[in-house]
């Protein structure tokens, strides 16, 4: 079981990328957008974001109780621009949008809790063996 916050070499860059995801979950929440995701699709796109959103955070920060504060704040956020998005004439609120974020959020952080969470750890060592192979070592 991991405890204590994840240490990563490449730590700035993985939360500098996930960082620009929750970006790119607020700006395209809020921007008027004309991209039609009928048919449930939009529901799996919320789906997606938010669970990957919980398990990326998740990697970085070890522990269940912090893993999970990090799952119900991002299904806290996804609530958040729902109403957001109400306030807009562009946009519209949707009960449906704010389960899939939370489902998603929730999955995310079930796979977190699997082995999973080493994703970061087993990319960075990929990362290095290939440096190494760049460089003519081996590692």
């Amino acid at each position: 079981m991991q405890l204590t916050q994840a240490s990563y070499r490449y730590r700035r860059v993985w939360l500098l990328l996930g960082w620009g995801m929750v970006a790119a979950v607020i700006v395209l929440s809020l921007i008027p957008v004309e991209v039609d995701l009928g048919g449930g699709r939009d529901k799996l796109a919320h789906f997606a974001a938010y669970g990957g959103l919980s398990f990326w955070f998740g990697m970085i920060f070890g522990g269940r109780g912090l893993q999970l504060g990090i799952a119900v704040a991002f299904a806290a956020m996804g609530v958040a621009l729902e109403f957001l998005q109400g306030l807009t004439e562009y946009r519209s609120f949707e009960i449906a949008d704010m389960v899939a974020n939370t489902v998603g959020a929730g999955l995310g952080w079930c796979l977190v809790q699997t082995p999973l969470r080493n994703g970061l750890g087993w990319l960075e060592r990929w990362i290095s063996a290939a440096a190494g192979r760049h460089n003519g070592t081996s590692a």
